[in-house]
């Protein structure tokens, strides 16, 4: 599945296209657009694997931010992540931060106790988890082509979406 997205965010535009591989759920493109429209304004990228800013890591993100001098602001995961993965990156990502982005707060708990237990520097870690009831209708809303104008600022979106109003912050677990 590919989403068009015409996205209008805090004052700025850009069009956005989010393609799912064969494996990507779409739940995960819609927390992949989540992250697009949340780091909207550092400019996100949705980094190759021969991209030079990941020659260390060995790894690929849902959306990179960069930091502007050829380093990595913010590493964005979105659902589902491997353990081995998280682990991984949070140890070579030196200045950036990693955020995990889940579809429900039971699940960013769950991936909250997995960082705890497994991460040295679980602090550097985020999971940012949306209310359940928000995401369905969130992901309800999706369609092929997308139109999404309003502001996203931390961890809240005041937007719409196609024509599906949302007012959410998502938590922090």
């Amino acid at each position: 599945m590919t989403l068009r997205c015409e996205l209008n965010i805090n004052g700025g535009s850009r069009r956005v296209i989010i393609v799912g591989n064969d494996e990507e759920t779409h739940e995960h493109l819609a927390l992949r657009l989540t992250a697009a429209i949340l780091f909207f304004d550092g400019e996100p990228t949705e980094p190759g694997p021969n991209d030079p800013v990941l020659a260390d890591i060995g790894f690929v993100p849902d959306l990179l931010v960069p930091d502007g001098v050829g380093g990595i602001k913010t590493w964005v995961e979105c659902g589902n992540v491997a353990e081995n993965k998280l682990v991984k990156v949070a140890r070579r990502i030196k200045e950036g931060r990693l955020v995990v982005l889940k579809e429900d707060v039971p699940a960013g708990q769950r991936q909250r106790g997995v960082v705890e237990k497994e991460i040295r520097n679980g602090d550097k870690v985020d999971v940012w988890a949306w209310p359940r009831e928000d995401f369905k209708r969130w992901n309800a809303a999706l369609q092929e082509s997308n139109y999404v104008y309003g502001e996203a600022s931390g961890q809240s979106l005041n937007l719409v979406l196609n024509d599906a109003a949302f007012s959410v912050d998502l938590v922090s677990c």
